[in-house]
């Protein structure tokens, strides 16, 4: 096992100490996993790996990515949504870098062209969590793909994601329904794989009977109280395999990562409308009323029989927290507070983050370097972690005619605001307004450059 005092030799021949960082290679004979971890500490580049992942962990980096070439090894951390530059690592040392992390993951550390997934478990300062890599080949070489998720989910409620209390119960009160479905939806990067979960865990699955209907291929993880059942799309089955013996089972709610197809819609739709049972589905889409038009526009076959079931959709963004230690405040004029709709006298101060200034700027009227203290909790950056804004669409009778009527975002949005939709820039400028993130950050996130 390593530990703080132990040593490795680097490339140079220097001595180098390597992080308190455990790998687990996911192996149940102990003899042969014991065999992986001395021929991977046996290689040189075993210190810069558990160095590169250590200081990722340490900068509460949530992927790293590789871009093998040639000429080198370019190494980024993602950290708080954000991608950022690290050191390169020199071929040879990137080279031996990755084969050791496919042989923790047990995969073919010989094979740089095909496309290869697996998971390294380990420990850091006692905490477990699982790497996913993934590996391509690419024109120029090789990417590399690492996600790091703690073994033990730190997000578990809705409160914990930043939603506000008051849109919890209604969430709730929508997800404990009957006879409708519910949709949830996120932009891509922004957190929908969670928003699903802990969704799903503040519906009430004690006294209703679950049942998730999921491909093989996804893996899914395992919830409380829903039962799964899979198909294999590789074999061309689909949820249909399943869901006509499941439904003779008389289950409660039906849960679908994927709706797959018109066939199951229909199925689904039906169930909803004549047998009293409650879906829950999810899509990618950037808000509430686009991840409604964007189901209906999928299946248009289902559209009348889609809009009458449907009941509400939840929209997610993640905004990065301001650090609450270097937060800069500062006084908003009237123009300001008028143009985000905050009434006069109700907020005495915005916030904004203290980014140092490059090190070729520290410098006075003289040229002498000045000292600029690092804030030692968000390392510079002006953010520390993310939270979640959101919009709920509580679908009523004036929604759906207005759909039917004319199912254009513009339209649905105007309804949907005369009937106490709240969207998601009044939740931003809700949380500019609380300190909790800034106007920069709002700005950024809802408004990002075309690409």
């Amino acid at each position: 096992m390593l530990r703080r005092k132990k040593k490795s030799s680097s490339s140079s021949g220097l001595e180098i100490e390597l992080p308190p960082i455990d790998f687990k290679p996911a192996i149940r004979d102990k003899q042969e996993q014991q065999g992986v971890m001395i021929a991977c500490r046996g290689m040189e580049q075993f210190g810069p790996t558990s160095v590169m992942v250590a200081m990722a962990l340490h900068h509460r980096a949530d992927q790293i990515l590789l871009d093998c070439t040639a000429q080198g090894v370019a190494v980024r951390y993602r950290v708080d949504g954000g991608w950022e530059a690290m050191p390169p690592l020199d071929r040879a040392t990137g080279d031996g870098v990755v084969v050791i992390l496919k042989r923790l993951a047990r995969l073919n550390s010989a094979d740089r062209r095909n496309k290869q997934q697996g998971k390294i478990p380990l420990t850091y300062k006692a905490v477990d969590w699982i790497i996913e890599f993934n590996s391509q080949g690419t024109p120029t070489g090789e990417r590399v793909l690492m996600r790091i998720e703690p073994k033990k989910q730190v997000l578990k409620t809705l409160g914990d994601l930043g939603m506000r209390e008051k849109m919890q119960a209604q969430m709730r009160d929508l997800l404990n329904g009957h006879d409708a479905m519910f949709l949830f939806s996120a932009p891509p990067g922004h957190g929908l794989p969670s928003l699903w979960r802990i969704g799903l865990d503040a519906a009430d699955r004690f006294v209703r009977d679950f049942h998730s209907i999921e491909d093989t291929s996804v893996d899914e993880p395992e919830q409380i109280n829903i039962t799964k059942h899979l198909f294999d799309s590789s074999k061309g089955e689909t949820p249909m395999n399943v869901l006509k013996s499941l439904l003779l089972k008389q289950p409660d709610v039906l849960v679908f990562p994927d709706l797959v197809n018109a066939e199951v819609v229909s199925l689904v739709c039906e169930e909803v409308l004549e047998e009293h049972r409650f879906a829950i589905t999810r899509v990618s889409a950037s808000s509430a009323v686009e991840g409604l038009l964007k189901l209906l526009a999928t299946y248009p076959g289902s559209v009348k029989q889609l809009v009458k079931a449907a009941n509400g959709v939840v929209n997610q963004r993640l905004l990065r927290r301001l650090c609450t230690k270097c937060r800069q405040p500062f006084q908003p004029t009237p123009q300001l507070l008028q143009k985000l709709g905050i009434p006069a006298g109700r907020v005495q101060a915005l916030y904004q983050p203290f980014i140092p200034p490059p090190p070729e700027q520290r410098v006075d009227a003289n040229g002498k370097p000045i000292e600029i203290e690092i804030c030692q909790q968000c390392g510079g950056r002006g953010y520390y972690g993310r939270a979640g804004i959101f919009e709920l669409l509580q679908i009523n009778d004036a929604i759906r005619q207005a759909i039917l009527k004319k199912p254009e975002p513009a339209y649905i949005l105007q309804v949907a605001r005369e009937n106490g939709f709240v969207t998601m820039q009044e939740e931003g400028v809700l949380a500019v307004a609380t300190g909790m993130t800034s106007l920069q950050e709002l700005q950024r996130v809802l408004n990002p450059p075309k690409k």
